[in-house]
This record gives C-alpha cells, structure tokens and sequence, in this order.
C-alpha cells in the first residue's frame, strides 16, 4: 500500500516536465578519481554493506520525491514494469530486502530515480541507431563482447561475456556503463514468463590485467543488486586463469551475499550444469556452431518511434489498464487476497497490461540487434537457434503461452463468461502444438516460411524458408523441454543463502564426469561446481533426461542440412 500512498495525489499526466530533465546521474556508483575496489566505497564487512544499503536508499526516496514529484514514481514505475507482471516486479525488491516493506519501497524509489537520472528510458527508446551518437557505442556492439544466444534448460536467456575481447582504456567510462544498461535493458526482452532471471557466462579465456576493468564490473555488480534485483539466476565464471584468484580475493567480500551466492567457477563444459551441450557454443565446447554476428542499424528503422500520436495513444492505453489494476490492486490488498473476484480481476489486468505494452513498443522502442536478426517478434515470442556440429538446425521457441495472440483470445473468452481455469488450460495448451501462435490469423497463410525466415534473420531468411518447404512432411525435432520441477527451482530459488568463496574455489575443479544437461545421450553424471548434485531431486533427473533425449534424435543424414523446429512452451 505505500506505493499507492506515496502515488495518491499524482498526476495523471503521461510525462512530467521534471521527468524529461534527467541529467545523467550516478552511472557509476564509484569515485572516478580513484580507480578499482578503493574507488568503490563499499564495506567487505556484509553487515556493514546492508546499513550502507538502507541510508542511500531512504536518501533516494526523500530526492526522488523532492526532486522529480509522485507522479514521476509512478510513471516510471510503469515503464519500468512494461511487459512484466506487476507483481514479479515489486516481488523482486521484497526479496532482495528480506520482505522489509519500507525498505523494499526505499529500494523501488532509488531504483526509480536511478532510471531518470541516467535517461534510461531514452537508451531504450534509441535503439542501436539512436544511440550510435554515443561514443564508442557501437563499437562495443560489433565487438561481440556481450550478447545472449539461446537458454538454460529452464528457458533462462544465457548472456555471454567474453572478457579477453573488453579492453579497460577502449572507451570512456560513460559509454561503457551505458552499455551496459543498454544490455540489460534488451536482454529483458530475451525472458518470458514464468521465468524472470538471466544467467551470465563471464568466459575468461585469455583473460590478462588489461581486460580487468574493475568499474566496469562494479557497475555490473551495483546493476545486479540495487537496479534489476534478483534479475540474475546463476553467474559462471568459466575458465578463469590462476591470477583471476588474487582478484577474486578481492572482489568477492565487496559483493552482495545474494549475488555472490550465485557465482559459480567453472572449468569444462559439463561444470556449466544448466546449459545443455546442444545449446552451448562450440567456442566454449558445446555442440552449437553458431557464432554472433552484430547486424548493422538501417537508417528508418525506428521511424515509428517518431509517431508521436501512436506513441500517446499506445501509452495512455496502457496507462488506463495500469491505473484500473492500482484500483483492484487496494481491494486486493484491503480483503487480504481472499475475495475471488478481486483475485481474478488482477489476473485479467495482467494480461491486458502485457498485451498493452506490446502494443506501445514500437512507437516507445528502438530495434535491437535481436529485432533485426528475428530472435524476437515484438509480440512476446522469442526464437533461437542452435545449428550443431553434424549440420542439424534445432529452433527452439519460448512464449507462444504469453505472447500477444495467445492473451488476446484468453481475455476475449474471459470477459465472455468463460472460467479463467479452463480458458488458460485449452488455449495455453492450443498455442503449444500450434507453430503460427503468436501471429494474427490474417498471416498464417505464409507462417511457415515467414517464421523460418525472422529465425534466421534477414540474411538467410529465404533459405531458411525454403528449407522448412522441403521438410514439411517430416516430424520436427524438439528442443529439450524445461521439466516443471526444474522450472519452479528457477522461479522459487532460495535467495537467502549465501555460499562464500575464496582463493581456492577459483582454482578449483569440480569432480564432474560425463557430460552437461542436454547432451547427446541425455546422460548427466556430473556435480555442480559448488559440489552439489546437478539434480537435486529423482524426478527432477528423470524428467530432465526423458525431455533431452527427444530433442536429441537425429534424422537420417542427407547431403544438405534442413531445418528442424522445435517448440519449448512456456510455462504460463
């Protein structure tokens, strides 16, 4: 209730002139005069850290309000949420501040005044071609240093950070960190529901002291705990050489106990246990041959984004379904959750927000290279692919349960009298065995070369189609299927506890044989490299097996490769 409190006597205009006036705030997070952990300022002491934690974030709360107004916290809270379910996104900062409600809502502030004072909205709105004006930007884009391909075996979106290619002094220290919010803000359109966490591979192969840009990763760090909480689900450090130890000694105590839980060294393959071996890449000794390619920004490509009336449009919409949802949201919370109606209502809102902000993209939004090369549809479907070392294509799509069309008919029926149960059931089940969910019924008639051509991307989307042409009486393959059980650890992680690291845990190797979730036999014999088992639990490990070993037949070899689709749905 304290949002609403704070928000009672907001504005109802869209955009508050005092909101436009970000001037690029903190982006940092440490003294620029000093360079490295000394820079930083944050205690080793983990005690110390949380106290430091709570006055900058009670002083962003007073500021915020003070200087950009209450109508500014609800503006930006909403397009912070943008396709998200509201509550995954306040349910982020409660656990990140161990349900202590006014320090949750402190947390949210400073969040939000973060995001105004460094435009962060305006990175997102510029899209590659906006922000081509910052120096170096691109640059960095092209150097193929960080980017997302494919997903865990629970559809957590893997970025990729190839440290050996970052150089500390290659570009000005702002361009880097808005870089880096640039990523994180187009790797959120990689996650779809239920599952609201990334995983980042630090592949520090070749890694020397020129590649060890401690502001850089600090800022990372400072992203990861205060600006997308608990946004991260595992971070692998792959490979680290035996100087990465003495850094580590360093910087692990200057970590977040949440965040530091989460870190994982690993030296082979098989230690990367969520990763299974199809989908990896074969750079880092998996079976995917696919290597990144940064597609250059077209002139006119975010031409809509200049709609201004499609834009106010779109975001009043949006803003009218989100004010409705506030309203429920206090019955909600005045009842305790326990009046039925109410409980439904919120549901509904739910995805009438998701649709309304897919709807407002393309005038609020300006193309990512996941856009341009067809991972993404702009309608909550997202495509990947994952070309193996024997020739085999597997596509692998996540969302068709939450994507646009999906949610239109759920609603239509809803609102219709239907029971909110069986119209999720019947239709979300629908959309798992239907290739063209996702689109409009008016285009199903090119859907199979249409949707071959957007997962292969501009350059070889006609190939890609004709493909599925000469395979279209042939069984598609199925990407390995995230099990329920393995799904509800992702989404239900035990945040609280803490796993420490020092010196040794950098040199260490894990005892792990056999080989990684998802590899060709399905078999997984490994321990993780904390020296838990990969498969906490006997039905999780049948489930995860039975799954990867259908997405893992190969057809009968012919002189040229065909694509082969495969369909992971959501768990919705």
């Amino acid at each position: 209730m304290k949002f609403f409190e704070t928000c009672e006597n907001a504005s109802d205009d869209a955009d508050s002139s005092a909101q436009k006036q970000g001037g690029g705030g903190d982006l940092g997070g440490w003294d620029e005069n000093k360079s490295g952990p000394e820079g930083a300022g944050i205690p080793k002491d983990d005690k110390a850290k949380d106290e430091l934690k709570a006055k900058e974030e009670q002083a962003a709360l007073d500021d915020l309000l003070k200087t950009y107004g209450a109508s500014a916290l609800r503006n930006t809270f909403w397009k912070f949420v943008k396709m998200d379910n509201p509550d995954t996104d306040v349910l982020r900062f409660l656990r990140a501040r161990k349900w202590d409600v006014s320090r949750a809502f402190a947390m949210m502030a400073g969040c939000m005044k973060w995001r105004l004072d460094n435009n962060v909205e305006e990175l997102a709105e510029n899209g590659d071609l906006g922000n081509a004006k910052i120096e170096k930007f691109l640059d960095q884009q092209r150097s193929g240093k960080t980017y997302a391909m494919g997903t865990t075996d629970n559809e957590q979106p893997i970025c990729y950070i190839h440290v050996k290619k970052h150089l500390t002094w290659g570009q000005p220290g702002a361009s880097m960190s808005k870089y880096v919010i640039y990523a994180m803000e187009s790797f959120r359109l990689l996650m779809q529901p239920p599952n609201d966490k990334v995983v980042l591979l630090f592949d520090l192969t070749g890694f020397g002291l020129k590649n060890m840009d401690w502001n850089c990763i600090l800022f990372i760090v400072k992203c990861l705990e205060a600006y997308y909480p608990e946004s991260l689900g595992v971070l692998y450090i792959h490979n680290a050489p035996w100087i990465f130890s003495g850094i580590w000694k360093l910087l692990g105590p200057m970590l977040d106990p949440v965040v530091r839980s989460k870190v994982k060294f690993t030296k082979k393959p098989a230690d990367l246990d969520l990763v299974p071996k199809e989908r990896l890449l074969s750079n880092m000794g998996g079976e995917n041959t696919n290597e990144f390619k940064f597609i250059e920004p077209e002139e006119g490509e975010n031409d809509q984004t200049k709609d201004e009336e499609g834009k106010k449009r779109t975001w009043d919409e949006y803003m009218s379904v989100a004010k409705e949802y506030e309203q429920v949201t206090r019955k909600w919370c005045e009842t305790k959750g326990k009046d039925e109606k109410v409980v439904q209502q919120r549901l509904l809102l739910v995805k009438k927000l998701r649709v309304a902000q897919f709807e407002h993209e393309p005038y609020y939004r300006g193309k990512t290279v996941y856009h341009r090369d067809g991972t993404i549809d702009g309608q909550g479907v997202v495509t990947w692919e994952y070309k193996q070392k024997d020739g085999e294509v597997i596509r692998h799509v996540i969302g068709r349960k939450a994507c646009v069309a999906t949610l239109k008919k759920e609603i239509a029926e809803i609102e219709g009298g239907a029971d909110p149960a069986e119209v999720e059931k019947r239709i979300g089940e629908n959309a798992d065995n239907d290739k063209n969910a996702g689109q409009d019924d008016d285009k199903k008639d090119v859907a199979e070369g249409a949707a071959a051509g957007a997962a292969a991307g501009a350059a070889g989307g006609a190939a890609a189609a004709a493909a599925v042409d000469d395979d279209a009486n042939e069984a598609f393959h199925e990407a390995p299927v995230a099990s329920t059980a393995a799904t509800e650890k992702a989404v239900n992680a035990d945040t609280d506890k803490v796993i420490s690291h020092d010196e040794e845990a950098a040199k260490a190797e894990p005892a792990a044989n056999g080989q990684a979730n998802g590899s060709a036999n399905g078999e997984t014999k490994g321990d993780s490299p904390n020296g838990q088992n990969a498969h906490a639990d006997d039905k999780n490990d049948s489930d995860r097996r039975s799954l990867t070993k259908s997405g893992s037949i190969k057809s009968i070899k012919k002189p040229f490769a065909k694509l082969k689709s495969a369909v992971t749905p959501s768990k919705a």
